[in-house]
C-alpha cells in the first residue's frame, strides 16, 4: 500500500480497508497508524496512543499511551490534551501530577474541547487540583460547554441557576438551559425542569417559553 505523509489516519485506514481483505482486524491497522505517527501525523499520534490507553488490539500500556499522547498534546491536539490530563490526574503511565492535569485540561478547554471545558468547570466548582473554588471560572466553563451542546453542562447550569446558591438565581435562564438539556437527552434535567416549572405561575411559564422560542428563531 502506497502512503503519503499528508494523509490523515482516516484516509490511511480507509485505504487499508479498500486494499485488504474484508477480514482485516485492528491488529493490521496498528502498523499503519504507527508508521504515520512516527512520520509526524498528529492525529495518528493521538489514535496510536489511544490504542494503548484502551488496550485496543494491543496490551494495555499507559506508559506508551502517555508518550504518544504527549507528542500529540504538544501539537495542540485537544483530545490528546484532555486524555493526557486524565492520565496525570490518575497517575496512569505518568506520575500523579495535579498541576500537569490542570494544565492540560486548561489547554484542551481553551482549544474548544467541550468535555475538557465541562471537567474544568467541575474542578473550579469543587476546588480540586490545587485551585481555589472559583464560581466565575466555573460558570464560564460550564457555559462554554453548554453553548457547544453539552446536555450535561446545560443541565448543571440550569440546576445552579434554579437553586441560586453558587450563582445568582435566574429562573428564566434556568428554564432555558434545562429545556435545552432535555432536548439533548438529559434525564436528570427532566425532573429538574418539572420542579422548576411547578414553581412558576402559568404567566411566567408561558412568557419564558415565548421568549425562548423567539430567541431560537432569531438565531
Amino acid at each position: 500500500m502506497t502512503q503519503t505523509e499528508d494523509q490523515t489516519p482516516d484516509q490511511i485506514q480507509e485505504q487499508a480497508r479498500s486494499e485488504a481483505p474484508v477480514s482485516e482486524t485492528v491488529q493490521q491497522v496498528i502498523p499503519i497508524l504507527k508508521d504515520a505517527a512516527e512520520k509526524g501525523n498528529i492525529e495518528a499520534m493521538y489514535r496510536y496512543g489511544m490504542l494503548f490507553a484502551n488496550g485496543e488490539g494491543v496490551a494495555l500500556d499507559y506508559v506508551t499511551a502517555a508518550e504518544w499522547l504527549s507528542k500529540a498534546a504538544e501539537q495542540a491536539h485537544t483530545g490528546a490534551q484532555r486524555t493526557l490530563a486524565w492520565l496525570y490526574a490518575n497517575g496512569y503511565g505518568v506520575d500523579n501530577d495535579e498541576a500537569q492535569a490542570l494544565h492540560w485540561y486548561t489547554q484542551a478547554a481553551e482549544g474548544g474541547d467541550l468535555n475538557a471545558q465541562y471537567t474544568l468547570a467541575t474542578i473550579y466548582q469543587s476546588g480540586r487540583f490545587g485551585v481555589e473554588v472559583d464560581t466565575k471560572a466555573m460558570l464560564h466553563w460550564y457555559s462554554q460547554a453548554a453553548n457547544q451542546g453539552s446536555a450535561t453542562a446545560q443541565y448543571v447550569l440550569g440546576k445552579l441557576m434554579a437553586e441560586g446558591k453558587l450563582v445568582q438565581q435566574n429562573e428564566e435562564a434556568a428554564f432555558q438551559w434545562l429545556t435545552l438539556a432535555v432536548m439533548g437527552g438529559s434525564e436528570p434535567a427532566k425532573q429538574e425542569l418539572a420542579m422548576l416549572s411547578s414553581s412558576l405561575s402559568n404567566e411566567q411559564l408561558e412568557a419564558f417559553k415565548q421568549r425562548m422560542m423567539a430567541g431560537m428563531q432569531g438565531q
